[in-house]
């Protein structure tokens, strides 16, 4: 028998329900990292007692039963949470999502059977072994994604199982059984129905995934049931020399080249979602893609709002969108302006982001411009170590100073503000109190003084 080393508060939590009389597995995804040496991310336990019944096992522990209705009650341990879920059979599925109601069950065969994927269809206890009766190990040794039973039915029961399907993976880098992919095929039009947020977190995973590139290659049709607006990429050319690559097949390979970060990733899956809405041809033939970068922009702050990304994340992506067809060599005026326009995070993203676009173009691009992208690298790391003057808040002056000139509160303050900094930035003038002073009041006598 093969031991899994369980957490010890997981533990814990079986033994309290089986001294109570119960049965508790470990269960789900928990074995099957286990099972491949990964670290679980948590530990869920099945049992075959009640919701109530598990609430009396742990009286001297906070409960969280938000889960109650389908079964679970969340365990506060001194280790973390542990939930635990009453064995359950669902009855019908509404919306292709959720079961309409919940049977609970005293068979944990009975609750394994109703799971997604056979790798996720095990369970373990520490003296009793795995219980794997849908052959969930054996396709572990495979690295096979495979349905428990019918793959349409699983599928129809919760749409969210296709995306999840692409998602383990891209993460674990495991093959598709072929049924179980032919009917994620024939079932994507389901994912129209998902909520944006559960296909936002899947993708997410998903576009992070070590394994990501041959996923979507293999498997665009389901990516564009959930992104429609990336459908038209396929297909499209991009005959100049500068491409070897149609929109789509250089998305992919931008992706892949990016770090695994969600922030980049999301901006290189959409940085040239506009393209095949400005395609224009030459006299001889040759293909444009004039405002391209704010077209895609557009397009992807409307699709991430319909995903319900938190604005912020939403904000970045669309920045990055805009600006990844940045012009190369970067002078020091024009980093500086960025950084702090972007704020050095977004600005090293925009770095990234441009490198990744640059690396998914033809041979001859990158190798000239790629020298060009480490240029502005070293130059934004000099300008930061110098602690060089980027936005408002790094003048040498202030508001109470300009106050002190005679300004009053208000617009024409700020005005005068990011007039003295766009001076600073462009060289015109240096970051010293007296000249900034003396310029101040140059523009107050412009007229800056509020009416």
């Amino acid at each position: 028998m093969k031991t899994l080393s369980i957490s010890p508060h997981t533990a814990q939590v079986i033994i309290t329900l089986e001294a109570a009389g119960f049965e508790a597995w470990c269960v789900g995804g928990c074995v099957r990292d286990s099972l491949l040496g990964r670290e679980p991310a948590d530990w869920d336990v099945a049992t075959n007692a009640r919701p109530e019944e598990i609430l009396a096992c742990f009286p001297n522990r906070p409960a969280v039963e938000t889960g109650r209705r389908h079964g679970t009650i969340g365990i506060v341990t001194e280790g973390g949470l542990v939930e635990a879920t009453t064995f359950r059979v669902d009855g019908d599925y509404a919306g292709f999502r959720r079961p309409v109601e919940v049977q609970f069950s005293q068979s944990l065969r009975e609750d394994l059977s109703r799971r997604d994927f056979t790798v996720n269809a095990m369970a373990y206890h520490p003296d009793r072994g795995l219980q794997d009766p849908f052959g969930g190990q054996e396709d572990l040794k495979r690295r096979m994604l495979r349905c428990v039973g019918d793959p349409k039915s699983r599928f129809q029961e919760d749409a969210l199982r296709i995306l999840r399907c692409l998602r383990f993976a891209a993460v674990l880098g495991f093959g598709i059984q072929p049924e179980t992919r032919r009917m994620a095929l024939d079932c994507r039009g389901l994912i129209a129905a998902l909520s944006g947020e559960r296909v936002r977190e899947e993708l997410t995973k998903l576009l992070c995934g070590d394994w990501m590139y041959p996923v979507l290659e293999e498997n665009a049709l389901v990516l564009f049931a959930a992104l429609p607006e990336l459908e038209a990429l396929s297909g499209c050319g991009q005959e100049n020399p500068y491409h070897q690559y149609d929109c789509w097949e250089h998305t992919l390979h931008a992706t892949e080249a990016v770090p695994a970060k969600p922030i980049l990733r999301w901006a290189a899956l959409l940085h040239d979602c506009g393209k095949p809405l400005v395609k224009t041809f030459d006299s001889q033939g040759t293909a444009h893609f004039y405002g391209h970068a704010e077209v895609g922009a557009r397009l992807a702050g409307e699709l991430l709002a319909r995903l319900r990304f938190p604005r912020r994340e939403l904000e970045a992506v669309v920045r990055l969108v805009e600006g990844h067809g940045e012009i190369l060599p970067m002078g020091e005026k024009r980093v500086k302006r960025l950084l702090g326009a972007l704020g050095e995070e977004d600005f090293w993203a925009l770095l990234a982001l441009v490198r990744g676009d640059i690396s998914a173009q033809t041979a001859w691009v990158a190798a000239k411009r790629l020298p060009l992208v480490d240029q502005a690298e070293v130059l934004a790391e000099d300008i930061l170590a110098r602690g060089s003057c980027l936005a408002v808040k790094d003048l040498a002056v202030d508001g109470q100073d300009l106050m002190n000139l005679g300004y009053r509160p208000g617009p024409a303050l700020g005005k005068s503000l990011k007039t003295l900094l766009e001076e600073v930035l462009s060289g015109e003038l240096a970051n010293e109190k007296p000249g900034l002073l003396a310029r101040a009041g140059e523009l107050l006598g412009d007229g800056a003084r509020p009416m």
